[in-house]
């Protein structure tokens, strides 16, 4: 069905992440879908109702201002819709920038989230080792 692509360049680095919110990866798979969708001659609006979605989730989700993305079960009914594979939406075999690292950066609440959530299971696993350890030695000095 797709004969011509039509290929977007990415930014190799997010320089205004004031503006951007999406990852590298995320950007590419938006980008694919938006260069499926226009060589398909589809408008946002369509593609929206293919997808059961709110008239404007694609334009939001083009939108690299915006956070909205796809969803594996998005993109697996955009394979359909577009008679591709979901892979043909990923970059091969995979993007160079950390973005885990990267999503972290755009999304700070979620970085001292997790951040507290190693440190209290740091913690937690501190604490058992020190009780197994006066266990283990209350029991040695009964011996």
């Amino acid at each position: 069905m797709v004969d011509q692509l039509i290929f977007f360049e990415m930014t190799p680095k997010q320089e205004n992440k004031g503006k951007i919110k999406n990852t590298e990866i995320e950007l590419y798979v938006i980008n694919k879908v938006k260069e499926y969708r226009i060589a398909a001659k589809m408008s946002q609006r369509k593609l929206c109702m293919e997808l059961r979605l709110s008239p404007t989730y694609v334009f939001y989700a083009e939108s690299p201002k915006y956070t909205a993305k796809y969803n594996l079960n998005q993109l697996n009914e955009l394979a359909k819709i577009f008679k591709c594979s979901i892979a043909d939406f990923m970059p091969s075999p995979y993007v160079e920038v950390d973005t885990i690292e990267e999503y972290m950066d755009l999304h700070p609440k979620v970085r001292i989230r997790n951040e507290k959530m190693i440190k209290d299971a740091e913690e937690k696993g501190r604490k058992k080792r020190v009780e197994k350890e006066k266990k283990g030695k209350a029991e040695r000095k009964k011996q």
